[in-house]
């Protein structure tokens, strides 16, 4: 079907997107020259010159990757993107899952408490916002002080998602 909220789904990053954010590749000379006057003036800025110079090497290394957008299978409804992934290694009903940070055009279901391999959690299903089918969950609370990270994640199992081109 298609995004029905385009603004949650991150753009590709293109060369133009990433000239428009950063200084061009030529700056990092001119950011090391300064760090050196700043070392040797005893100035207090060369933390934050050091942060400028490894956001400038970390958005370099970036420029080339690419990130998949996750469906519905049934309708191909946009739900995430790869960016969002946290991990791989999941089980849901249907088989292996992913844990998301976030999704979109989804419905929250009922809220219940399951018995999971990890615990107990209070959860709520999730379903595809266009043709409701069951896709997945939402960690709503963990009694495990260990698995509270997972608080506000979405499973999404891969029996239900595709990868939409």
């Amino acid at each position: 079907m298609g995004i029905r909220f385009t603004s949650y789904i991150e753009p590709p990053a293109s060369a133009n997107n990433l000239h428009a954010s950063f200084e061009p590749h030529f700056a990092v000379s001119s950011l090391n020259s300064r760090l050196l006057e700043t070392a040797d003036s005893g100035g207090s800025s060369m933390a934050m010159t050091r942060t400028r110079r490894s956001t400038l090497r970390r958005a370099h290394k970036d420029r080339g990757k690419k990130f998949i957008t996750y469906g519905c299978r049934h309708c191909r409804t946009h739900l995430s993107s790869s960016v969002q992934i946290i991990s791989k290694d999941y089980r849901g009903r249907t088989g292996d899952a992913y844990l998301m940070s976030s999704v979109l055009n989804v419905i929250e279901d009922k809220v219940e408490t399951r018995s999971m391999l990890t615990g107990e959690y209070l959860v709520c299903d999730i379903l595809c916002h266009l043709c409701k089918k069951l896709i997945g969950w939402k960690y709503l609370r963990s009694d495990n002080k260990d698995q509270n990270y997972k608080e506000g994640k979405y499973i999404l199992e891969l029996q239900e998602i595709c990868k939409c081109h």
